[in-house]
């Protein structure tokens, strides 16, 4: 098998099974390598069937995976914030663990100055 397969697409692995049961309806289909004999291609279609499944079901895994990451990291989002909150409750907004913390000191923001009204 080459290393790099590309996915067919769905209609065409409907087509292969509308194909299969076509030739399970020939009574006189007899391929002369038993490869492609209905039981081998049964056997085949099988296998398909089992590894979608498989897909399935890590893609549902994935799902829950993710949905329970996201959850997790909006709880831990949430908690940094409040520690935030906690930092300017406990040491003030212009204390210098406010800055360390990565928030910017009350100090540090520039006063508004006289605004000029044209003439």
């Amino acid at each position: 098998m080459s290393a790099q397969l590309k996915y067919l697409p769905p209609q065409v692995i409907t087509a292969d099974r509308s194909t299969i049961l076509a030739l399970q309806g020939m009574d006189d289909y007899a391929p002369h390598n038993d490869i492609y004999s209905i039981a081998s291609l049964q056997q085949a279609e099988g296998t398909l069937t089992q590894a979608s499944q498989a897909v399935m079901r890590v893609l549902a895994a994935l799902d829950q995976a993710r949905a329970a990451e996201n959850e997790a990291a909006h709880t831990f989002h949430n908690l940094v914030l409040g520690a935030k909150d906690q930092v300017i409750a406990q040491y003030g907004p212009d204390s210098p663990a406010v800055q360390s913390i990565g928030l910017t000191r009350k100090s540090n923001y520039k006063r508004p100055g006289r605004r000029k009204t044209p003439a």
